[in-house]
Order: structure tokens, then sequence, then C-alpha cells
């Protein structure tokens, strides 16, 4: 994500940077006296030796059919070869983070990468080649704090400004820092698997569901009395660990994706800086008030000073039409989350989604279109995200016009809190308002 009016635009060569993660093998192969390239690589694209290591042994070693045999009938593994499953949770999890990470090469290494290129293989140790970077609420020690302070730009291009990780492809960055990878054992394998789930999130069978969780937390107020727990139906939603404990708060690719730092909800992160938290991104109707109500009576957690908008209006509202890009994003997301439009009701959506149609960024835009499609009335709704900026209000007024046509009279209970009246129409006045305090900073995501 890029800011619209962003002159200078971010300058990268893929054979200095994205071979590192976007090929198998990759050598930007620097000439020195001349300063030109002869790159080359093992695959373009994710192939099996960015996980297993060089193949060259393994493939001489068993051309040998009786060596097969005898290493599949002993079970014993094969030394040819890595197979991160056989690796510790630390070891294996590293052969990911090799890409889902923040990181630079340690001086040594990162002159000699333009030459001969990543020196790490799967099954090394990956710090004694990369330096890791950590926001400071995480690994809090003064070189992080010095770090922050000399570059707070490049923290908060990756992190939202309470350390959660903010750009998606961050995952190892993210875990590493979590209790249960810290104090558990928990591996990126535990959930993926890069052979047998689907593409998309490469997930194992069940792994979307609490059965991610109960592999380890087995107790039975996670399991048999979740409600206990919970404090929702055990068939809800928001009986899915995940969606409390790994939000949909990180941004890739036109999507809200997971958090991977595993963390209780926590309301300090949204009343601060705004970070969005998982209660108010399923809750969409609901004030930070309300969520911090809940979590004091049901958790005992401490009531934090609320400003008069953080009471009176929704949170989901708020990070939608004053939040920066990034909240916007992962806001209008939700919006088109079928758990959070089940929880809120639907029919009062649109009219407010659809004032990103004619947001300053592309991405904002796009994400609103596809929330759009999937409110009730919108499933065919046409429009084209990088119109003129006519024609973007344009299809507000259009979209907003559909509703009205359309919607049937909003879930009781709904109000100024949401910008809706009594009656079931928009509080013109007071969405005006929100956008005109919108935070339009310059955003961007190095996702």
């Amino acid at each position: 994500m890029h800011p619209a009016h962003q002159g200078a635009h971010f300058i990268t060569q893929w054979n200095t940077h994205c071979i590192k993660c976007h090929s198998t093998g990759g050598v930007p192969g620097l000439i020195a006296d001349t300063n030109e390239f002869e790159t080359r690589v093992g695959e373009l694209g994710i192939a099996c030796e960015a996980c297993h290591g060089p193949g060259e042994k393994h493939i001489q070693a068993n051309q040998d059919p009786l060596r097969r045999f005898e290493l599949y009938l002993s079970g014993n593994p094969d030394s040819t070869i890595v197979n991160p499953s056989r690796l510790d949770h630390e070891a294996s999890s590293q052969v990911c983070g090799q890409c889902h990470d923040v990181f630079i090469e340690r001086k040594e290494y990162g002159m000699r990468y333009p030459f001969e290129g990543i020196l790490y293989q799967p099954g090394d140790d990956l710090f004694k080649t990369r330096y890791y970077i950590q926001h400071p609420n995480n690994d809090p020690n003064s070189v992080r704090k010095q770090e922050l302070r000399e570059n707070p730009e490049f923290f908060r291009q990756r992190w939202w400004e309470d350390g959660t990780t903010l750009a998606g492809g961050r995952e190892f960055t993210a875990m590493s820092v979590s209790e249960c990878y810290k104090q558990g054992e928990i591996s990126c394998l535990s959930c993926h698997s890069m052979h047998d789930g689907p593409p998309e999130d490469q997930l194992k069978a069940g792994m979307d569901s609490v059965a991610a969780c109960i592999q380890c937390h087995d107790q039975a107020k996670y399991t048999t009395d979740i409600q206990s727990h919970t404090y929702h139906l055990p068939e809800s939603t928001g009986s899915n660990c995940l969606n409390c404990h790994m939000p949909r708060n990180s941004y890739a690719l036109f999507d809200a994706i997971r958090s991977h730092q595993i963390a209780a909800p926590n309301l300090a992160g949204s009343v601060h800086y705004g970070v969005p938290n998982a209660c108010n991104l399923c809750h969409l109707d609901q004030t930070l008030d309300w969520t911090q109500d809940h979590l004091a009576d049901w958790y005992g957690h401490e009531k934090l000073p609320l400003n008069e908008k953080q009471r009176s209006t929704s949170a989901a509202v708020l990070w939608l039409l004053s939040g920066d890009a990034a909240q916007r994003a992962i806001s209008e997301w939700h919006f088109g989350w079928e758990p959070a439009q089940q929880t809120s009701g639907a029919n009062w959506l649109a009219p407010l989604l659809s004032r990103l149609l004619a947001d300053p960024y592309g991405v904002v835009r796009y994400v609103a279109e596809h929330s759009l499609r999937k409110l009730p009335g919108f499933a065919d709704f046409c429009y084209d995200f990088l119109a003129a900026e006519e024609e973007l209000q344009r299809q507000v007024q259009f979209a907003t016009q559909q509703w009205r046509q359309n919607h049937s009279p909003p879930t009781a209970g709904l109000g100024e809190s949401v910008c809706i009246d009594e009656t079931g129409d928009v509080l013109e006045t007071k969405v005006e308002q929100l956008l005109l305090q919108r935070n339009n900073r310059p955003v961007t995501i190095k996702e």
C-alpha cells in the first residue's frame, strides 16, 4: 500500500531484493569490476529446495532403490536432505522465517550476498546470517528503542504503533514473540502444510477452527466448557479461538489477514493508537466503551480513560471514516466479513462503506468495492476503482441511493453510534464530520 499522492516511489531491483524470497537458489551475480549482473536462479518461485535445501546429494544417493527401501523400513531420516517436520520447532519455523520476517543481512554476510546469493540453508541457524528487527514493545531493550528513534518510519511501515504486526508476510516476526513460541513449541507446521493444504492459506485440514489451538490447550475451558472462557455460544464464531487471539488486523494483498502474534484481546492499542481489535472487528456496531466494559466484567481488565468519540461512536465506524489508510482498509474488509455481518447486522453497512469508494487510496477503494458486493442488494454492483474523481463521487451517490431504495429497517438498537437515526436513515452531518476528521497521514505498508 502506497500513498496515492506520493511523488517518489520506492525503487528496487528484482535481482538484488525480490530474488531473495521469490525464487529458489537465487544469486544476484554482481560482477565487481563492471557493476553488472549475471543473475541466476535454481527455479523461479518457491520450489522444493527453498524448504528442503540443496537436493543434488539426495538425488544421487537415492538412485539406489535398495537404499530407499532400507530407509523406508528403518524409519530413519535421510541425511542427504532436510525435512523441516523433523527439526525442532525453532529450526523448522526458521525455514519459513527466511522470508516471512523483518531482517537485514549481517554485515559480513551481506557483503557476500551480491556475489554468492543467500547463504542460509534450511536447518542452519538463521540468526547467524540475519539481524532480526523487532518492535521495541516486543523486545524492549535499548538497541531496539534506539532503532525506533533513528528510523521511526521503518517501523511504522511494518508494525502498528503498539508493536502489533501490520504488514503481511511477517508471520515469523509475529509468531516468534508469542508465548506459544517462546514458552511452548508451536511452529509454522503446527497449522500449515506446504503439500496438503489449499494454496490460499496452506492450512492443514481443520486448522481454521479451535482445532488449531486445542492441540496444546486441551483443558475443559477450551474444549467441552468453552463458553465459560469465551462468554460466547460454543458454536458461534466468538468461540473460535482464532478470531479473538489471531484477529485479522494485518494487511497484505488487498486483504485483512490474521495476526500471528497470538495475543489475548487488549484495548490499550486501540485506545492509544487506534489499532483495530478483535472484539470491534466483529461487533462493528459497538464502541470501545462497550468493549472495555465486557473485558473488565469477564476478565478483570483495567478500564482506560476514553475520549468522547471512543465512548459514543462505534470503533469500526471511527476507523472506517476517520482512521488512517491502514485502519480504513482493515475495518472495511470486516464490513464484508460474514461473521461480522451476522453479529452486527448487515443492512446498515452500505451507506458508510460506500464513502470509501472515493477514497484517496486505490487499495482502499478496491477493498471497499469487494466488501460492498458482499452486502444485501449489492452482489452485482459494477464499479471502476481507478476511475476519475468525478466518476468515483458519482458511484458513492449511486451506491447510497441504491441502499435507500432497497434496505430494510436497521437492526433494533442501532443509532447515533453508527450514524443511523431512529428512522433508519443516515446521519449525514455526523458522517461528514467524521470524514473531515480523517487521518490523512501518508501510509506505506511494506507487505
